[in-house]
């Protein structure tokens, strides 16, 4: 619970999918009345039963709030893995949670069932008892799968009431899919021995069998009779429309809200194993010679005309976003794109809340090679894009955002509001979930979530490939044109950039100071402590430069120790040496050498200028460099060793 609204637990696939938007908006519109709140939490394509290959989209049924909850369903049949469905069964037993496994049936878990076997024995004998069956077929759905075993075995049983003894030249198996279905109605006419009836365990088979036997002259039901079984829509817009069992989402929410309410009234615990079936209803139609159903076609075509056409307009925006989102210059420009009501259409993007990994933004390390498939609550940033708003902060320790001291999340709960939660991920590597608030349940919305989720994915998963690919070419750059041992510019880096503003008219007139240093006794250094210790001498005398020099100066270290800088503008050269002569005094002070690093300096002032020789002005700067050597010889009037020892 949080607040005064109880928690449903939605967990289910493809919410704009028409029979689970047409259960979640019954199911919402009764538990509203009992101040009850949804939260669904989807993955937009079907899992199809691949317990060893689990996509990361699944990650999002690690995101469910347990200790919140009142009550847990989960659409078993539309998400299609038993491994997802049994952790979450077994989280939620954990917190002594109700569960109500819809189209599914698992041990400690109630279930509510379509009898899909009593279902299509219905479908089987309206067959039958209406026509005159001599040569039955059996189209099943994929090998060793329970709902087309189950099939099977009708079939077999209703033939054999008939008088047929069943053969295997009697089954064919298309896969549950258009392809494999359409490829066995080929082979069943290249054969020869037609039937003059297809019961199809599924309606996309049975759309699929039929357009082939047109297509090949048969009429159907004229020729022959064919079945499909599940309801779907696009069976009553086909010609003939196709006979089939109409799985009716009333039925289930209906028994759904009545689970629902006993566990809010007490009635059930999480200890009460209840099992419901519902029956599948017959929908006779053209492709068995039955008079068309009373289903509207002129209205599943408009909405179907509706969501093409919507879909290609959304087409165009999203592509717009992926594009807008991949070049952002960081993560806060990013999430101000999608705020950006200007740039698109905001009910494309709606009211979201995103929960990102904050390593999705690390540039040091490639996000797809350095991360396995969990979301660890530590490393969750919340990016709100909501009501106009925008928050980007990082989550406390122990913080969720799905958590009752969490203000913004108990604001979207008491609106009332079902809350959808999708996996985001790239790659199938999660970057964490996104949150959509409708104020409606709007089909029209919920298919956008799934494109809306796509689009964040490539438009997120872009940036963060685009954001490592340029710290990579950065990286090669740096090595290319800087100095390994004092991050100063090297020869190619120098010329590259100095040779680009000489190029620049604008600099003409402009001054330009050159200072050469040379780092006094390498030799001494290397001599007595090591080349090592004498490259340390060589940083020490770089790090002094950089810090002292304006920040635009170039400076360079062409090899050795021989480093100067080129200061564009007017500058106080004086007071940069006696920067570099404090920073390096400081620096003596507390190395603990056994040397001191200490550095003459030459001065060339000059101007840009046609034919400007940037050599010749650091050869002037040179000789007067050694001229300041001689007179630091000269003023200590000691050897070069005794100048750089420091003495104990």
């Amino acid at each position: 619970m949080v607040g005064n609204k109880k928690i449903v637990i939605l967990c289910t696939s493809r919410i704009f999918d028409s029979q689970v938007h047409d259960y979640i908006e019954q199911v919402n519109e009764h538990i509203s009345q009992m101040d009850a709140v949804l939260l669904i939490f989807a993955v937009n394509a079907d899992i199809y039963w691949k317990e060893d290959a689990i996509p990361a989209e699944a990650s999002v049924f690690d995101s469910i709030p347990y200790d919140l909850a009142d009550v847990v369903v989960i659409m078993d049949e539309k998400i299609k893995c038993r491994t997802v469905t049994e952790k979450v069964i077994a989280n939620a037993q954990k917190y002594k949670l109700p569960v109500l496994v819809v189209d599914g049936e698992y041990e400690n878990a109630s279930s509510l069932v379509f009898d899909y076997k009593a279902g299509f024995e219905n479908v089987v004998r309206h067959v039958f008892e209406e026509r005159d069956i001599k040569r039955p077929h059996m189209m099943a759905g994929i090998p060793d799968n329970k709902f087309s075993d189950e099939r099977i075995d009708v079939f077999k049983k209703v033939i054999a009431e008939y008088g047929f003894t069943f053969d295997e030249s009697m089954l064919s198996y298309g896969l549950f899919w258009a392809v494999p279905a359409a490829a066995e109605a080929k082979r069943i006419i290249t054969s020869g021995k037609i039937p003059d009836a297809i019961f199809c365990a599924n309606d996309i088979m049975a759309i699929n069998v039929v357009k082939v036997f047109q297509q090949n002259g048969y009429s159907i039901p004229d020729d022959l009779v064919i079945t499909g079984f599940d309801g779907m829509d696009e069976v009553f817009t086909v010609s003939p429309k196709i006979t089939t069992a109409v799985c009716l989402t009333p039925a289930f929410s209906e028994a759904t809200v009545k689970y629902i309410e006993g566990v809010f009234n007490g009635s059930f615990t999480s200890d009460d194993i209840i099992s419901t079936k519902v029956m599948p209803a017959l929908a006779a139609n053209e492709s068995t010679g039955d008079s068309s159903s009373a289903i509207d076609n002129d209205v599943l075509l408009s909405n179907f005309n509706f969501g093409f056409y919507r879909h290609q307009d959304d087409i165009r925006m999203m592509y717009k976003i992926i594009m807008d989102m991949q070049v952002s210059g960081s993560p806060e420009e990013m999430i101000d794109r999608l705020n950006d009501r200007k740039l698109y259409d905001q009910d494309i993007m709606g009211n979201m809340l995103l929960v990102l990994n904050k390593n999705c933004f690390r540039t040091d390390a490639y996000y797809f090679d350095s991360i396995d498939n969990k979301l660890d609550p530590k490393d969750l940033t919340m990016y709100v894009n909501m009501d106009e708003r925008r928050i980007i902060r990082q989550l406390g320790e122990g913080e969720t955002i799905m958590s009752t001291e969490n203000e913004l999340f108990k604001g979207m709960v008491e609106t009332g509001n079902p809350l959808i939660f999708n996996s985001l991920d790239y790659m199938n590597i999660p970057l964490g979930y996104v949150c959509y608030n409708y104020a409606d349940c709007d089909n029209t919305r919920y298919t956008r979530t799934a494109s809306t989720t796509g689009t964040l994915d490539m438009g997120i998963g872009s940036y963060i490939n685009m954001s490592y690919q340029k710290n990579l070419v950065k990286q090669v750059n740096d090595y290319y044109e800087h100095d390994l041992l004092t991050g100063l510019y090297n020869r190619n880096g120098f010329n590259r950039f100095f040779d680009r503003i000489l190029e620049e008219k604008k600099n003409s007139g402009i001054p330009v100071t050159i200072i050469m240093y040379d780092l006094d006794g390498l030799k001494v250094i290397n001599d007595n402590f090591g080349h090592e210790e004498g490259d340390q001498a060589i940083s020490a005398l770089a790090a002094s430069v950089k810090k002292s020099c304006p920040e635009d100066a170039f400076n360079v270290r062409f090899g050795g120790d021989e480093i100067f800088s080129v200061i564009i503008g007017k500058c106080d050269e004086a007071a940069i040496i006696k920067r570099i002569d404090d920073s390096l005094d400081a620096y003596n002070k507390t190395s603990g050498k056994g040397y001191r690093v200490l550095a003459s300096y030459g001065i060339c002032n000059t101007a840009f200028c046609e034919g400007f020789d940037i050599k010749k002005a650091l050869t002037i700067a040179d000789k007067r460099m050694y001229g300041i050597k001689k007179e630091h010889h000269a003023r200590y009037c000691q050897n070069e060793k005794s100048m750089i020892l420091n003495k104990k």
